[in-house]
């Protein structure tokens, strides 16, 4: 049975203790990730690309991003270091469906069908259905992702590409996930989702501060966004096309 990972700070104990008991009541083993913490009057992490960021967004990671995003990579790379085969991650301010258990050992037995596997896609996105699931679920292909990491599943391959992926840090880790056409990584879903978010917990990720941009640096923002929205625009014609010669309809 895979071992779920649960990514949360340390000082979160009303989280932990909410997750606790969902996981309990699952029968599924787990373990607490303590979230990397980022001190804001400290220099920023090395892997911090600020120039990128800035040229693509405008505005700063925040602490909170940055802690995000390096915790799911450490995850990942713990999970390299290690001998399990296939890795089941989870953000803290997640509620567990009844089904859950049962839709993740579906997803266990078809595992050479998926790299990686969202449980849970903040947007709607049009899909295509792949394998039935248990519980009345589906493997789904996206035309266009979703974005989220609030649940998930990978395995060894697509943990190796998305850390290799991920080394310069300039954008939110669910952004840099959503980025398939660059790293390569075939990420999939499941429909209709076994977690939903708890609105309950207030974010952790901190306050956006949107700085004012000069006129340079709006043109540098859009110049950027415009090369890297074209690649992605290209990607999700040719993506498009291979997943509806694949649809049963």
């Amino acid at each position: 049975m895979i071992i779920v990972t649960c990514i949360s700070l340390a000082s979160q104990t009303d989280r932990r203790v909410y997750m606790t008991a969902q996981l309990q009541q699952c029968g599924l083993p787990f373990r607490f990730f303590d979230a990397i913490r980022i001190d804001p009057a400290a220099p920023p992490p090395a892997s911090y690309d600020q120039r990128r960021r800035l040229n693509h967004s405008g505005v700063p990671m925040r602490p909170g991003e940055m802690g995000c995003y390096l915790s799911h990579r450490q995850v990942w790379r713990d999970f390299l270091a290690s001998d399990e085969q296939l890795c089941l991650v989870l953000e803290d301010d997640v509620t567990i469906l009844p089904e859950f258990a049962q839709v993740v050992q579906s997803l266990l037995d078809v595992s050479a069908q998926w790299e990686f596997v969202r449980l849970y896609g903040v947007y709607p996105r049009p899909s295509i259905a792949l394998q039935p699931l248990a519980c009345a679920r589906r493997l789904v292909d996206y035309f266009e992702q979703p974005n989220g990491t609030q649940g998930y599943l990978l395995n060894r391959d697509a943990a190796t590409r998305l850390l290799g992926y991920t080394a310069s840090m300039w954008q939110a880790i669910d952004m840099a996930i959503d980025c398939d056409w660059e790293h390569g990584v075939r990420i999939m879903g499941i429909e209709p989702a076994v977690l939903s978010l708890d609105e309950d917990f207030a974010t952790t990720l901190g306050a956006i501060d949107k700085p004012h941009l000069s006129w340079l640096g709006k043109l540098a923002r859009e110049y950027h966004r415009f090369g890297a929205n074209r690649r992605k625009q290209l990607w999700l014609m040719r993506k498009r096309r291979m997943l509806r010669t694949r649809s049963p309809s």
